[in-house]
C-alpha cells in the first residue's frame, strides 16, 4: 500500500453504513458507504486514497484529494500556527505544512505552491514550499510533440513558468500563448524541446506540419460552409482565431500561408477567399 496515493483494495465486508477493506499489513480499513459513488459488493476491488491520522494509523477515503504524494499544486491555507499551516486539500483532514518547510509568511485564505510527499520520519503525508528540491532530479527524456501534464506556476517576462509531469521546470513563451491562463491551472501541453540546461520548452499545441495539415482541412471546411469566404486574415485577433479553430495565431498564419502557396485561397484585406475550381 502506498500512503498518500490512490490504492486499489478489496472489499471484505459490508455493514450497515460502512465498507470494510483489506489493508494488508495496515489492518482492515473502514470507509463510509456514502464516500462511494458506485454500488459496492464483497469481493470487489475499489480505489481509495490512503493517508495517516494523528495516531499514525492508516485511513482510507473514497474521496480524492486535490493533490497526492509526489505532486505539486496550489493549496489554500485554512489555519496558521507557530508549528506550521493547515492546507485545504479536498478531504476531511487538512494537509500539514510544517514551519520548517515554509519559505515565506503565509496568510489564511490565500493559496501557495507546495509539493506533497510522504515523510518517512514523521510517517505522515506533509507539504513543503521548497519545490526546487523536488524538480529536475533526473535528466528529462522527451520527444517533440510528446504530450505532458503541466501546472501553470507564474508569469515571467518571456511567458509562463510551468511544472512538467510533476518532475521538471518548463516554460511556455508568451508569443505562443493563445488562451487565457492563470497560476494553478492544470492542462495538457506538448514538448517543443529539451534544452541543454534541462529546462523544457512547452507549447499548448502540437508543432510541425502535421498540425498544419490538420488545420488546413479545418480552414477549407469553414470556407466551404460559408460560400468560400471567411472574415479572418493575418491581422485577426488571436483570441478570435483560438475560439474558431482552437489554435494559436502563429499556427493559423503558417497554415493560411501554406494554402496560399498551394493556390487554394487568396488573402485579402476583408478576409480569406476560397479559389474555386474552374
Amino acid at each position: 500500500m502506498e500512503i498518500g496515493k490512490i490504492n486499489e483494495l478489496e472489499v471484505i465486508d459490508i455493514r450497515d453504513k460502512e465498507v470494510i477493506l483489506n489493508g494488508g499489513d495496515e489492518g482492515n480499513l473502514t470507509v463510509s458507504k456514502r464516500e462511494f459513488q458506485q454500488e459496492i459488493n464483497v469481493g470487489d476491488k475499489v480505489e481509495v486514497f490512503v493517508y495517516r491520522n494523528a495516531k499514525r494509523e492508516a485511513v482510507a477515503t473514497g474521496y480524492t484529494p486535490y493533490v497526492m504524494a509526489g505532486e505539486f499544486d496550489y493549496l489554500v491555507v485554512n489555519e496558521v500556527s507557530p508549528a506550521g499551516a493547515l492546507l485545504d486539500w479536498g478531504i476531511t483532514k487538512d494537509l500539514f505544512l510544517p514551519s520548517r518547510n515554509m519559505t515565506t509568511k503565509l496568510r489564511v485564505d490565500r493559496s501557495y505552491l507546495v509539493y506533497v510527499y510522504y515523510d518517512q520520519n514523521t510517517r505522515q503525508v506533509i507539504a513543503t514550499m521548497n519545490v526546487d528540491e523536488h524538480l529536475g532530479l533526473t535528466v528529462p527524456h522527451y520527444q517533440m510533440n510528446q504530450e505532458v501534464e503541466i501546472l501553470m506556476v507564474k508569469e515571467t517576462e518571456i511567458g509562463y513558468k510551468v511544472i512538467v509531469d510533476n518532475a521538471y521546470w518548463g516554460i511556455i513563451y508568451e508569443s505562443e500563448t493563445f488562451e487565457k491562463v492563470e497560476y494553478g491551472m492544470k492542462t495538457k501541453g506538448y514538448i517543443k524541446q529539451v534544452r541543454e540546461d534541462g529546462k523544457i520548452d512547452v507549447a499548448l499545441q502540437k508543432q510541425g506540419y502535421k498540425v498544419v495539415d490538420s488545420l488546413c482541412a479545418l480552414i477549407l471546411d469553414e470556407l466551404a460552409h460559408h460560400d468560400g469566404f471567411m472574415p479572418m486574415n493575418d491581422n485577426t485577433d488571436s483570441q478570435i482565431i483560438y475560439d474558431t479553430f482552437g489554435c494559436s495565431k502563429k499556427s493559423f498564419k503558417k497554415t493560411i500561408g501554406t494554402l496560399y502557396r498551394q493556390h487554394q485561397i487568396t488573402i485579402e484585406d476583408d478576409g480569406i477567399h476560397l479559389i474555386k475550381e474552374k
